[in-house]
């Protein structure tokens, strides 16, 4: 059983360093969006168009968790492959559910399309990191901005005006959810979908990369997410 790790919208596979070493036995691959690191871009940039390229490159009953828009894309291959995945983690995507966090979730998405977007993913990130670990933190951030804007801006748009309810709904395979700062209402992701289950990192201080700020709690959840 291989563990595919797919990392956020212009985050990089060194994001997974401090959890890949604890999956083992288990074979581990990190792959990268596309237009990000040496990863081929997909024209134009959409969910389908991303999750289907990651779709070549995932073997066959996989765990597969992504971070953030990693998850987001994740999500979109499960439904668009059925059965190509064993298990699917979630790892604090933009997911909401409820009405109200999905109307502000969705408004945020216009200010993508503004001149002045790459002022905002930046305050967004930042405000995103938690207060663990500034240093790294600005690592993080220096990094997205870093990312080819033909990669990064239309998939952060692409995300934000999801409406990811009806493939929430369509899902088939069994998915953790693990909420660390996303507003996702955990109950109601489990009652749109029974195979969803949500798991509390249980650790709010560790910001929207627990994966980087809390790699033990976060491969708690791994682990007992392979166990099953």
């Amino acid at each position: 059983m291989t563990v595919v790790l797919v990392p956020g919208t212009g985050c990089a596979p060194w994001h997974f360093d401090r959890v890949a070493p604890g999956l083992a036995p288990e074979p581990v691959v990190v792959l990268e969006l596309p237009g990000h690191g040496a990863a081929r871009p997909v024209d134009p940039v959409t969910l389908p168009a991303v999750a289907d390229r990651l779709a070549e490159q995932v073997p066959a009953d996989a765990v597969l968790v992504g971070h953030s828009a990693g998850g987001v894309v994740g999500l979109v291959l499960a439904v668009r492959h059925p059965g190509r995945l064993r298990r699917l983690v979630l790892l604090d995507s933009n997911l909401p559910v409820t009405p109200e966090a999905l109307a502000t979730k969705t408004a945020r998405a216009e200010a993508v399309l503004r001149p002045d977007w790459r002022r905002t993913l930046e305050t967004s990130m930042r405000a995103s990191w938690g207060a663990r670990e500034p240093t790294l933190g600005e690592e993080v951030v220096a990094g997205i901005l870093a990312t080819d804007a033909a990669a990064v801006r239309p998939l952060w748009h692409a995300v934000l005006a999801l409406d990811p309810r009806p493939l929430l709904a369509a899902l088939q395979v069994p998915t953790s959810y693990v909420r660390s700062s996303r507003d996702v209402d955990l109950d109601a992701l489990h009652a749109l979908n029974p195979l969803v289950e949500g798991v509390e990192l249980g650790d709010r201080g560790a910001g929207h990369w627990p994966h980087l700020t809390a790699p033990e709690a976060v491969l708690d959840i791994l682990r007992d997410a392979l166990r099953r």
